[in-house]
């Protein structure tokens, strides 16, 4: 079972009214705080893609940028952080930096499908 099942979280394309494929993360059928996470779906692949190194940085102990989370554009309206090991949403412990890695690796290989 891949980790976006495991956590109830449906990943779908959807045209949108100009013929623009647009990607959704569906969170409202996963439990608890879970929820949390359909602010990926708002993340450009270069974010995404910077979360997971920050990710891998902070597990091997490694310095990294924790601004980067202040300063991101598509993070202005929420208050996120990492605070190891696990990633928080609007102050909720929102899921295990583990676990954040796995949705964000399934999510961008879906994105690039």
């Amino acid at each position: 079972m891949n980790k976006q099942d495991e956590l109830n979280l449906k990943f779908y394309k959807k045209m949108g009214p100009f013929n623009e494929l647009g990607y959704i993360l569906d969170s409202s059928n996963a439990i608890g705080n879970y929820k949390r996470l359909n602010i990926i779906q708002f993340l450009p692949k270069i974010v995404i893609t910077y979360l997971i190194d920050t990710i891998n940085s902070i597990q091997n102990n490694q310095p990294y940028d924790p601004s980067f989370l202040n300063s991101a554009e598509e993070f202005s309206v929420f208050e996120v952080k990492f605070s190891n090991p696990y990633f928080s949403i609007d102050g909720h412990e929102t899921i295990h930096m583990n676990d954040l890695k796995l949705v964000l690796q399934e999510w961008l290989s879906f994105r690039n499908s």
